[in-house]
């Protein structure tokens, strides 16, 4: 299915804006390890000092790429180890057998910050989650496509999120982390100036291994790029996005 994105905002690895992004699409940027915050503004302060950076990250990409249609887009939240910080905190309460923070554990589960935003933003459209490994993003895509396709909306906003795993967990990761979130306003083609295609077909190499690369950076620097066709490969698949500019 064709489409067209009309809004991309991300913000990680010490890229903030626009001009970051490009930036790092030429090669005049690199990410950075830098854990800098949105200052995310529209929320007022009380209810921000309870966001976790996952949630900060994950609204301040939401809200800006939504813009106009806050109150009525769906939305599609995806994240392959979701708030792993939160997680790991409630897991080591429990080997401590102390009591347990209901809020806390409301807040980890994979679709907490599809339901901030939804709260936030008093958004009552369908908004689902997901997670599908190191395939976690482009799935997402595709998820919000068959749901633009299968309900004729006009638009849907993908946001996807990610942040380092905790300590523990890193030697089971072999992909190189930013925290990030990226978060795409997603239209049909019609008759857009710029198209997009995305396909995937199963990976038959058998790889071991999975891409050292987070499939949300080589979406950010082909879509800042003048490219017309990125290939991501992955243990299970291979992935292209291609993209026409009408003349």
């Amino acid at each position: 299915m064709e489409f067209t994105i009309k809004q991309c905002v991300a913000w990680g690895g010490g890229l903030t804006t626009t001009q970051d992004w490009q930036d790092y699409a030429q090669g005049e940027k690199s990410l950075t390890d830098l854990q800098e915050l949105p200052p995310l503004k529209q929320i007022p302060a009380m209810q921000r000092r309870r966001l976790s950076p996952f949630a900060k990250l994950a609204l301040h990409c939401a809200l800006s790429a939504a813009d106009e249609c806050l109150t009525t887009v769906p939305s599609v939240f995806a994240s392959r180890h979701g708030d792993l910080a939160k997680t790991s905190k409630l897991i080591d309460d429990v080997a401590a057998k102390e009591v347990l923070s209901p809020t806390q554990f409301g807040l980890s589960v994979h679709n907490a910050v599809g339901g901030l935003f939804s709260i936030y933003t008093g958004n009552k459209a369908p908004l689902t989650a997901i997670s599908a490994g190191e395939d976690s993003f482009f799935t997402a895509i595709i998820d919000a496509l068959c749901k633009l396709s299968a309900n004729d909306y006009a638009q849907i906003l993908v946001v996807f999120t990610e942040n380092i795993v905790p300590e523990i967990y890193q030697e089971y990761v072999a992909q190189y982390e930013v925290a990030i979130a990226c978060a795409l306003l997603i239209e049909p083609a019609d008759n857009a100036d710029e198209v997009y295609k995305l396909t995937l077909q199963a990976n038959e190499e058998n790889k071991v291994t999975e891409n050292s690369r987070m499939q949300v950076l080589d979406f950010l620097k082909f879509y800042y790029s003048n490219n017309e066709q990125v290939n991501v490969s992955s243990k299970r698949h291979l992935w292209q996005l291609t993209r026409t500019v009408k003349k």
